[in-house]
Formats: C-alpha cells, sequence, structure tokens
C-alpha cells in the first residue's frame, strides 16, 4: 500500500522505523484517543518496503501486508496506538486455479497485466490479493481478511465482474476452466 504520511504520530512512527497495524475503522473517520471497540478485530501487519523523506518531514510510505492478527487489547502510551495482538494462521494454502483465472480477469478490466514476476504469488496468495485489490466496500473486505476463505474471494470477484460486464467495461464475461491437473 503505498502511503503519504504527513500527521507528526505517523510520521514518527516511520522515523522509528517500526512495522505498523492496519485496522479498518468501524465507526467515524478517525480512531485517535477513541475506543477499541471503534475499531474491528482484525488486522493486517504492514513492513515498511520503501521510504522516501519529501519537504516538511513528510515521508512518502510504500508497506506490504505480511501477516493478520486479532486486536486484543489498545494502548494510548504513544503519540498512536499501539496494542496486544494474537497472530492468526492462514488457511492452507492450495492450488486455485479458477480464484486466479477470476483475478487475472479482474486485473485486466483495471489495466493490470499479469507479468512473470506476479504470477507465482497469484496462486499461493490469490485470496489476499483479491482483498487488496478489489474495489468494494471495506467491511467487505474485511470479511475477506476475516476469514482468509478463497471461495468468499471467488464468490467476491463473480460479483465484481458480472458489474463490469454490465456497465460495459467488460466483454462478454464466461470464465474460463482452469486446467485439469
Amino acid at each position: 500500500m503505498a502511503l503519504h504520511v504527513f500527521e507528526e504520530r505517523y510520521r514518527l512512527l516511520v522515523r522509528e522505523r517500526l512495522d505498523f497495524g492496519v485496522v479498518l475503522i468501524r465507526r467515524g473517520s478517525e480512531v485517535g484517543p477513541g475506543r477499541a471497540e471503534d475499531l474491528y478485530d482484525v488486522g493486517t501487519l504492514a513492513t515498511l518496503e520503501r521510504v522516501e523523506t519529501l519537504p516538511d518531514d513528510r515521508f512518502r510510505v510504500l508497506a506490504r501486508g505480511v501477516d493478520r492478527f486479532r486486536l486484543r487489547s489498545v494502548e494510548h502510551d504513544r503519540p498512536y496506538l499501539t496494542g496486544h495482538v494474537e497472530w492468526m494462521s492462514d488457511p492452507p494454502a492450495r492450488a486455485r486455479p479458477r480464484l486466479v483465472v477470476l483475478l487475472e480477469r479482474y486485473l485486466s478490466a483495471h489495466g493490470v497485466q499479469v507479468t512473470p514476476q506476479l504470477a507465482p504469488d497469484l496462486g499461493r496468495r490469490a485470496a489476499w490479493l483479491v482483498g487488496a485489490v478489489l474495489q468494494i466496500e471495506p467491511a467487505r473486505r474485511q470479511e475477506l481478511l476475516e476469514s482468509g476463505d478463497p471461495d468468499l474471494a471467488e464468490r467476491m470477484l463473480m460479483d465484481e465482474l458480472a458489474k463490469l460486464q454490465r456497465i460495459g467495461r467488460l466483454g462478454e464475461f464466461q470464465p474460463k476452466q482452469p486446467p485439469s491437473n
């Protein structure tokens, strides 16, 4: 995820080179000194991949989501929220050729071509990539993050591809059958 960091509390986090949790806010537009109930329970650990310092000590950051966690408590001991988490394991990775075909079709409809460098991640991390790229309501993406269910990812992609077809951004859509093994 690409971020423009301008708030002082988050500039401090970047200067300290800390990994950070990304948690969707349930109510309102900012949690700040809010309550833990204002946050969803499941989030993603993000690690700083690239940091570019801008004028006025702002930053342009590229961060990558690496692990899921369940938020157990929130602390207010720093300028930014901190918390105690329980790490969540991912569902067992298994080949999902149909999910990969749907994801490639969705990306293509948005002008993104799957390169050989991206292709290996599609099979292994397809459900997470769906959550990262699908242009749907945050609460629906949250559902996928919490479940990790590749069947849910397929249904979400099918729904979005059907919408793209209805508005004319996608030609006749007939999902290709994955090659049989």
